[in-house]
């Protein structure tokens, strides 16, 4: 356990390595804990990675007006809470992760634990070098732009038909690949 109060204090003085020290300690100590509240959620270790020190950037910019008689680790979880509400929305607006979302909601139990974000996104992007240039292209603009069949074929200055034969045959190759490395 780490004396908290003595810790803030020494943060806020501003006495150079003493407070480097101090807030490093802080660091080391609720850093482990940040991580996995984070990733249980967002089952994203870099996102997990990238909320946990944002919370101790703010810890640091907001060191002033700590209060040492108020637990550090209540502060840091607002702030990761906060961070993941963020996270949330911005990830709703993102068709990859719907895309992930279906394709997990498929999986056995066991296999949902095991397949995160990260793996899955990686494995998309595998796929994605494999496709055809065309294909790669059409599925991009459909999952990356969002665009519907026909604006891309607008875009492209191609019928909606052949949008609609390569994103098939696009996400078949994709889920393919998806299956591959699941069952490894």
């Amino acid at each position: 356990m780490i004396d908290e109060k003595k810790i803030i204090r020494e943060i806020k003085s501003g006495g150079g390595n003493a407070q480097n020290k101090s807030f490093r300690i802080l660091y080391d100590f609720y850093y482990p804990e940040l991580f996995h509240f984070i990733y249980r959620y967002v089952r994203s270790a870099d996102i997990a990675r990238e909320i946990t020190h944002d919370a101790f950037v703010k810890l640091w910019l907001h060191r002033q007006n700590l209060d040492d008689s108020r637990p550090v680790r209540a502060y840091l979880f607002a702030i990761c809470r906060n961070s993941l509400i963020k996270e949330f929305r911005r990830q709703l607006r993102n068709p990859l992760m719907k895309d992930y979302f279906d394709f997990v909601s498929g999986l056995s139990v066991e296999s949902r634990i095991s397949y995160d974000y990260d793996t899955y996104v990686r494995t998309i992007r595998q796929a994605c070098a494999m496709l055809s240039p065309r294909q790669r292209e059409i599925f991009m603009l459909s999952r990356h732009e969002g665009l519907s069949a026909s604006e891309i074929a607008a875009r492209l200055s191609i019928g909606e038909q052949v949008v609609r034969n390569q994103l098939s045959a696009a996400l078949k190759r994709i889920r393919a690949e998806l299956d591959r490395v699941l069952s490894m």
